[in-house]
């Protein structure tokens, strides 16, 4: 197996530009002050006093909160390292993956590091036919955001033999059914998700990965090489957060569903801008005439200072991806400006 790594442009766009943003629509996680004003006991003095349980209580968590059995879940450093040990496990069996864009860099990223023959197909056109060799994506698509005009989840519950299937599902706790995902007992599926996202806690990089217990020992084997643990105090921290999921619930569905219908006007009021409203996701795809969205973003950046995703960095170069988790009154106050910026610069 050939690994050859490819630089993550999305990143490293987020990264560099984040400095210089006075409003950040580029970052999908939830604010931090959720989390701060949560039950959570960040003290380390209790830590202390759980850290060798930690791991066990996380786990235990995640299997009661998907009902899964505890074996078949795998604890990683982070939802990329998820991504990367799912698809290394993928790449023993096949040299062939089909990728639907738009999506999201790493997932693609890590294939064609990985080696593998990677068919491109449009997510728009997807039919039966495109399940007839592994393949990988999110559920829901990030950045589109939506699931409902897919048939992947479906195709994850499919009885039979089927080949392998990779699904992030790092944004799947953000639809109104909560606690489900694609993976069942089925050795042909793998699913992952991160704590980062949902709970807000992007300082503490947990992730875990959705396997058939088959495949525990080598999945573990496999991130001993390069993580030999994962940080009990972040394990203990995001044990916590799950236990006070109903509030987390609460929080992240009222301020998604009010930034989504500011979002919505935005579009709607702005000549030139399409999406498909996200179900439920803080992130959807704009759509604008450009000829690059990366030389759009930048202008923008620099003429407003709102950072957005560049849609060339997941494999669509006709928008942007466009988070809003920031509080209600300052993603209208980004969105003022980026509005402006479309009727000054984009007139037909």
């Amino acid at each position: 197996m050939f690994f050859n790594p490819r630089k993550m442009y999305l990143f490293e766009w987020i990264v560099e530009n984040g400095r210089k943003a006075k409003y950040n629509l580029s970052r999908n996680n939830m604010p931090d002050y959720i989390a701060r004003q949560s039950g959570i006991d960040f003290s380390f003095e209790t830590y202390e006093k759980n850290r060798d349980s930690a791991q066990k209580l996380f786990v235990e968590a995640v299997s009661n909160l998907y009902n899964v059995p505890e074996d078949c879940v795998t604890p990683t450093i982070s939802g990329s390292e998820a991504i990367f040990i799912s698809l290394l496990y993928i790449r023993r069996f096949s040299g062939r993956i089909k990728i639907f864009l738009p999506e999201y860099e790493p997932i693609f990223n890590v294939a064609e590091s990985l080696g593998f023959d990677v068919e491109y197909r449009d997510l728009k056109d997807l039919d039966a036919e495109d399940l007839d060799i592994p393949f990988g994506c999110s559920l829901p698509n990030n950045p589109i955001g939506t699931s409902n005009r897919l048939f992947l989840g479906e195709a994850a519950h499919d009885e039979g033999p089927r080949p392998m299937r990779y699904f992030d599902e790092t944004f799947a706790e953000f639809r109104k059914k909560k606690g489900t995902t694609v993976f069942h007992e089925n050795r042909s599926i793998i699913a992952s998700s991160t704590m980062v996202k949902y709970y807000g806690l992007s300082d503490l990089k947990v992730g875990w990965i959705l396997a058939d217990s088959s495949l525990k020992e080598h999945l573990v084997n496999t991130m001993n090489g390069v993580t030999p643990s994962i940080p009990p105090y972040s394990l203990w921290i995001s044990y916590q957060a799950m236990k006070e999921k109903p509030y987390f619930d609460k929080e992240v569905e009222e301020l998604v569903k009010t930034n989504t219908e500011i979002v919505g006007k935005f579009i709607n009021s702005t000549p030139g801008l399409e999406w498909e409203e996200p179900d439920g996701t803080p992130f959807g795809f704009v759509h604008v005439k450009t000829r690059n969205s990366k030389e759009l973003c930048q202008d923008i950046l620099e003429k407003t200072g709102v950072l957005v995703g560049p849609g060339k960095y997941f494999g669509d170069d006709s928008g942007f991806r466009l988070c809003f988790t920031l509080p209600p009154e300052d993603l209208s106050m980004g969105l003022k400006d980026l509005g402006d910026y479309f009727r000054m610069h984009m007139k037909n």
